[in-house]
């Protein structure tokens, strides 16, 4: 599992989990506030084989900035 602080009451998670049988990478955000501690609706799986390709996307865009 990995985390990225977004702030000091958002953070996004991302983890190896199963869903509907298949092995996926789940990019979530997580949230603590003082009416709710936990992961929110805001997220996405994806197939784990499609992970380091999803990387290289976010790296392009990242220095496209």
């Amino acid at each position: 599992m990995e985390e990225v602080v977004v702030n000091e009451r958002k953070k996004v998670i991302v983890q190896k989990s199963r869903f509907r049988g298949l092995d996926t990478l789940d990019i979530r955000t997580w949230v603590e506030t003082s009416n709710y501690k936990g992961f929110t609706k805001k997220g996405v799986n994806i197939p784990v084989e499609k992970g380091e390709e999803l990387a290289q996307k976010v790296l392009k865009v990242v220095k496209e900035t």
